[in-house]
């Protein structure tokens, strides 16, 4: 986290005496961060208006493509501006900002506006000094705050971590603490890295050299790195093969899948550690980055340790669940990583109760001095100091070996989220921030799937109220009433837990008061609210901004601008600001028109009768009609009824909106206390401010809005569909793609490798990495050979006498799931000859030994579970042949579970006596290899059950497509020569914005259906599913085999199952996701095609294309 105080504590002192603001003038520190924003753009864009100053702190490149020749120095001074400034960047609210500069005395400000608007600077008496102040904000780096820690000497404290802070009395006598080692956190000297491949060969028999003396299984990592070729892009763009590895600022590396791209890293990383480079490597999960960790530190030279979350119960647990004991033994065979997950805190040792701490309340940072005279309730605003045991502690052992450790491995969510503890570094930082300053090299895995885990921090959706199981709101509702149940409701006592429940309650409360206004509003004439709510999405700004608009007399037809100068009207003025303070804080605000809505919220959140609700509302705006707000004028609202309930609508609105954004942002605290850390969904939770800024924001401006989603408006069951809930706070994937210059100010940053077997994937918004492939990593020829010969078939399963087709994709609920039963049904329906074997059977007996196991592959764990039950109950004798993954943290429900298998463990498949596997397709897409003894993919055949393909309404989707537009806008968009001079900033951002709302609303109002999309977005949803599907046929490839891959849903070509003698409709790319991906493969197939990446996509996707084109129909 970046802080300036120094400068502004300067600047402060210098004018007091001179200036105390008034009315509405900004207080020293708000003058200051305005007139640095004019500083910013005097010296990046001097002859630009004053207005576009917000163009120059969203992270675009509107200033490259309004001004000539900007300074060689702007990528520094926005930088810094936008860490320092980012609550500058909203058009809207700069304005206000700029005004209220404006109003302060001449004398203590720095800038007046010329008559175009554009900063001239002012001679300061006061203050002088500020210029030279201000450069050196803009162009050096930014001092992190400090940690502060200090550490507790003996005495009694209170433990802050506790719900009801329990006192702890710390003893004298304590072994004392070793010198603390803190991180080296000094930016590295970057150069290029250069090693050749037969450096590393060398270094995978040093590897293998050191696996033989330790009595180690083998790893054959040389054989397996010379089983691979490297070749890199030449002028051509043909691929050519090279000797040496180069590495300079990012390089993007694929490779098919399953051809070695984990091998490598792993070879370079210790290859990186043995020549004095430090390294940090990405991987997807806590119990990868512990068993990598483990592992590298096997080797001479690396010492190796993981990047940890804050959730350490989880994180034993499943460490536990992924390394069982032996039979009779207490302990796994060869156990790793328990000493990095200890639970235990060493100074409840000392603490007198016979009832220990939980996990979460151990008081590490979090211990309060008491002090007998000071009042009781405050006690929690004292000084923190640490546990003097912290640097003895086990609990903390990973986070110690971060810090002389040359290799770090981490997850996506433990660089972002993750703090690195105060007693280990002066200053506070993410882990995200430390890596990139002490690290020579990041190595990033399965980079594609990296990119999706960052746009998913960044840019949440996610259903709030409905008949989804997705709705969380319900569901995390239920969750914490089921917490407070089981403890006995103890943890009330804690101040945050009770604002959480307040908070959700009232959350509640206003969402079930919006559901009952708009069923009301199903039977009036007109609908007036529900066509009142813009379909793709609102907020509680943009509802009271048209009940301004209306009551201020510029009613304007649904979708279309007021007559111009509502924006300045007097009245429009002064309701806006009302409503904004009301919309602020919904239940503690004062002011003639924002207190009396105050009072109307309370009265929502409390009166159980709606016809006295909406009374009160009448009888307010009633009253509110009757009164001079400005001089001469009152309110007007246009048919009072239909303005009634607009209103009681935007204060529920209003009032959900408030409540949400303080549940969110006190959750990690109430995660912590009540150890529910996994019940927010990830993407939910807010990214934090000091790496939001280091990330464009949305292109079309950053977004917290509401939408609600009817299925079907004639219904009569009583269903109002979906209330979701959007907060897009930034592009994360842009941290990926950015990494080398995330921040400039500092110099250059790391090299980085990103690798993937699909992270070029033509269109596709969620895998396509906007990095152009520079290197490919090829299987030797015999393998390739064994590759292509891959085959893909149609396999429709029919109900009964294949009368009728099963579709299950486009199923919801139970119809769903008895379209799997019926898919099980016909898969086990016995056949012809001897012994009638089912189709499963046959398929089983057609595969070469050692490799006569299936996989059947659904849409979700839940689904895995029926498809196995079903199986069970039809073929009792197959118990013990069938497995059913299941989740790393799921636990088994009885004795006779012996048939789930959990994600971590799916390698043991391979080797054990079952033949069929059942899995979701998105649990085995990537990460875990299920290998027979002879070390080649023991699955030989693959059932795709259903066809994947995001949900029809799938946010997740409009999050990626935007996500992947908002990169496209960091490439030139030359301004048209029209637009006045001194206006091409203003120019550049708006036009940015106002198309990119735009894109957003279309693709908001689209339905994610494959057979209604147009040909660009069809292509883009096939490049998606293409990627989904070949990383999931890719665990069948593994060690050079081919693969037999069904697909029997419906759904996978709709034409050709509903098909009939007189009916000779075919499938096209249109109807069809198999004949799509074909489609789109094609063009860089044919023999003379012309496009730049066709070696690229042949090198990846050959065998893929061959299975599409030669594919049969069963």
């Amino acid at each position: 986290m970046r802080q300036i105080n120094t400068i502004r504590n300067r600047f402060t002192r210098a004018l007091r005496g001179h200036y105390t603001p008034i009315g509405d003038q900004p207080s020293p520190s708000r003058l200051m961060d305005t007139e640095l924003c004019l500083y910013l753009l005097e010296t990046v864009a001097a002859d630009q208006t004053a207005h576009g100053v917000p163009a120059l702190l969203d992270g675009y490149r509107a200033l490259w493509d309004a001004v000539p020749s900007p300074p060689a120095d702007a990528t520094v001074r926005l930088a810094n501006a936008r860490a320092l400034l980012w609550r500058s960047q909203r058009p809207y609210g700069w304005d206000e900002l700029l005004r209220a500069y404006l109003s302060a005395p001449e004398a203590v400000r720095g800038y007046h506006l010329d008559p175009l608007g554009r900063p001239l600077r002012r001679q300061c008496r006061v203050a002088p000094d500020r210029w030279d102040w201000y450069e050196q904000l803009l162009t050096e780096p930014l001092p992190f705050a400090t940690t502060g820690v200090r550490f507790a000497t003996p005495g009694r404290y209170r433990m802050s971590s506790t719900a009801r802070g329990h006192g702890v009395t710390v003893p004298d006598g304590l072994p004392p603490a070793p010198a603390p080692a803190l991180h080296d956190l000094a930016v590295r000297t970057r150069a290029p890295i250069e090693v050749t491949w037969q450096e590393l060969v060398a270094a995978a028999r040093g590897m293998d050299a050191a696996d033989l003396q330790a009595r180690r299984a083998p790893h054959r990592w040389e054989e397996r790195l010379q089983d691979v070729t490297l070749q890199i892009r030449l002028a051509d763009h043909t691929f050519g093969d090279a000797t040496t590895l180069r590495i300079d600022r990012i390089l993007h590396m694929v490779g098919m899948v399953s051809v070695g791209k984990s091998t490598l890293v792993t070879i370079l990383a210790t290859w990186a550690a043995q020549h004095d480079f430090r390294v940090t490597i990405v991987v997807g999960d806590n119990s990868a980055a512990l068993r990598m960790a483990h592992e590298l530190s096997w080797y001479d030279g690396v010492v190796a340790a993981p990047v940890m979350g804050q959730n350490r119960t989880r994180h034993a647990e499943r460490l536990h669940r992924l390394q069982p004991p032996a039979p009779g033994r207490l302990l796994p065979p060869e156990p790793y990583g328990f000493e990095l997950v200890s639970t235990a805190c060493p100074l409840d040792a000392v603490r007198d109760k016979a009832t220990p701490l939980e996990v979460r309340e151990a008081p590490c940072q979090h211990l309060i001095e008491t002090d007998p005279d000071a009042p009781v309730d405050g006690w929690r605003d004292g000084a923190r100091r640490a546990c003097p045991l912290w640097h003895r502690c086990q609990r903390h052992e990973a986070a110690r070996r971060l810090v002389t450790a040359n290799v770090w491995i981490a997850t996506p969510w433990s660089l972002v989220h993750t703090p690195v503890p105060g007693p280990l570094s002066h200053e506070q930082m993410r882990y995200l921030e430390a890596a990139w300053r002490r690290s020579d090299l990041i190595l990033v895995d399965e980079a594609d799937q990296v990119q999706a885990n960052l746009d998913e921090m960044f840019a949440s959706a996610q259903v709030l109220l409905g008949p989804s199981q997705e709705a969380w709101i319900d569901e995390i509702g239920a969750r914490v009433a089921e917490k407070l149940r089981a403890t006995g409701r103890a943890p009330v006592s804690s101040r945050q837990i009770r604002r959480f429940t307040t908070a959700l309650n009232q959350a509640r409360s206003a969402a079930d008061i919006i559901y009952q206004l708009l069923q009301r509003d199903r039977v009036r004439a007109g609908k007036p609210v529900l066509n009142w709510l813009d379909p793709d999405y609102f907020t509680a700004w943009t509802l009271f901004n048209s009940l301004a608009q209306d009551w201020a007399g510029y009613t304007a037809a649904k979708g279309r601008r007021p007559d111009p100068g509502w924006d300045t009207d007097p009245l429009y003025k002064l309701l806006r600001e009302q409503f904004n303070a009301f919309i602020d804080n919904p239940t503690d605000v004062s002011g003639e028109v924002a207190g009396g809505l105050a009072t109307l919220a309370e009265a929502q959140l409390s009166e159980t009768e709606e016809e006295t609700r909406e009374e009160a509302v009448r009888q307010w705006l009633t009253e509110l009609s009757d009164r001079e707000l400005v001089e001469g004028r009152k309110i007007a609202p246009t048919e009072l009824d239909r303005n009634v309930w607009r209103l009681e609508l935007a204060v529920a609105v209003a009032v959900m909106a408030h409540r949400l954004n303080l549940m969110l942002a006190i959750w990690p605290e109430v995660a912590a206390e009540l150890d529910m850390f996994d019940t927010l969904p990830a993407e939910v939770r807010r990214p934090p401010s000091d790496l939001a800024v280091a990330v464009p924001e949305s292109p079309m401006g950053n977004v917290l809005g509401f939408q609600h989603v009817e299925d079907d408006t004639d219904r009569r069951d009583g269903q109002l569909g979906e209330f979701r809930f959007f907060r897009y706070t930034g592009v994360g994937r842009a941290l990926l793609v950015g990494l080398p210059d995330l921040f400039p100010a500092e110099g250059p940053g790391p090299n980085v490798l990103l690798l993937s077997g699909t992270s070029w994937a033509g269109t596709s918004p969620r895998y396509d990495i906007d990095v152009p492939v520079e290197a490919i990593l090829r299987p030797p020829p015999q393998k390739l050979a064994a590759i292509s010969e891959t085959t893909f078939t149609l396999d429709i399963q029919h109900q009964g006498e294949r009368s009728t087709p099963i579709w299950v994709s486009g199923r919801y609920g139970d119809e769903r799931a008895s379209a799997l039963r019926q898919m099980v049904a016909a898969l086990t329906q016995p056949g012809a000859g001897p012994g009638r074997p089912n189709r499963l059977e046959r398929e089983r007996a057609a595969l070469p030994p050692g490799r006569q196991k299936v996989m059947l592959l659904v849409g979700s764990y839940a689904e895995a579970r029926t498809v196995t039950n079903e199986l069970l109950r039809r073929k009792s004798s197959w118990e013990g042949q069938v497995r059913c993954l299941i989740g790393d943290d799921e636990l088994e429900t009885g004795w006779d579970d012996g048939h789930l298998l959990r994600r971590g463990d799916v390698a043991d498949f391979g080797t054990d006596d079952a033949w069929l596997l059942v899995a979701p397709i998105l649990a085995v897409e990537r990460g875990h290899n299920i290998l027979n003894n002879d070390g080649v993919a023991a699955i030989g055949a693959a059932f795709f059950l259903v066809r994947p393909h995001p949900r029809p309404k799938d946010l997740s989707y409009v999050t990626q497509r935007i996500n992947q537009y908002a990169l496209e806008q960091l490439r030139p968009h030359p301004l048209d020569d029209d637009c006045p001079a001194h206006e091409r900033l203003v120019g550049a951002g708006s036009r940015r914005r106002r198309v990119a709302q735009r894109q957003w609303r279309r693709l908001l109002h689209a339905m994610v259906a494959y057979s209604q999309l147009g040909t660009d977005e069809r292509q883009r949803v096939a490049w998606t599913q293409l990627v989904t599907i070949w990383q999931v046929v890719g665990r069948l490839l593994r060690g050079g085999q081919a693969a037999k891959v069904y697909f029997c849903d419906a759904a996978f070509a709709p034409a050709t199952a509903r098909r009939s003698d007189t009916d000779t409709d075919l499938d096209d790319a249109s109807t069809s996701l198999l004949h799509g991906m074909r489609e789109v493969l094609t063009p860089y197939f044919e023999p003379n095609g012309v496009h730049t990446d066709r070696h690229l996509v042949q090198a990846l996707y050959q065998p893929l294309y061959r299975a599409l084109t030669t594919m049969g129909d069963r």
